[in-house]
């Protein structure tokens, strides 16, 4: 059912519809397609979807409060990511998760000053629930940025 089915590609261009010529809409493989909604969990905050308030990661509730460990957070993100997995994505079974966090400095050649910001690496790999098949995510993202003089 997944497997021959065509997805669209994010962001979606409804505009492209409305084409003369029938548009182009494009269109993305089911690993791309996963791959992207598994993005979109990570990277958007838990209720901010006005559609679906349980969809998105609860670890952005916590990512200004000064408190929060890189433990926390990173057991945080990687429950929640967790349960948003099990909710929003059938299309894959039996998720491992791993998130590890570490900062990073970058010096600007232009500018004065040095900037440190978390870097979270997050892999997955789970198995697609149609075939049976090995399905890997790996990503990082930066965060938090600080100025340092």
């Amino acid at each position: 059912m997944y497997q021959d089915t065509p997805y669209y590609k994010i962001p979606f261009n409804p505009t492209a519809l409305f084409q003369e010529d029938g548009g182009a809409i494009e269109m993305c493989s089911l690993a791309e397609s996963i791959a992207q909604n598994i993005m979109l969990l990570i990277t958007t905050r838990q209720g901010e979807n006005r559609y679906n308030s349980s969809y998105g990661n609860a670890v952005w509730n916590i990512e200004f409060d000064n408190a929060a460990t890189s433990v926390l957070w990173e057991e945080t993100f990687t429950g929640s990511l967790m349960e948003q997995i099990a909710q929003h994505e059938p299309r894959i079974m039996a998720a491992k998760i791993q998130v590890r966090t570490a900062f990073v400095e970058h010096t600007y050649k232009t500018k004065k000053f040095s900037e440190i910001k978390r870097k979270a690496t997050v892999v997955i790999n789970a198995t697609l629930t149609e075939t049976g098949e090995p399905f890997n995510f790996s990503t990082e993202i930066f965060l938090s940025p600080m100025s340092v003089d």
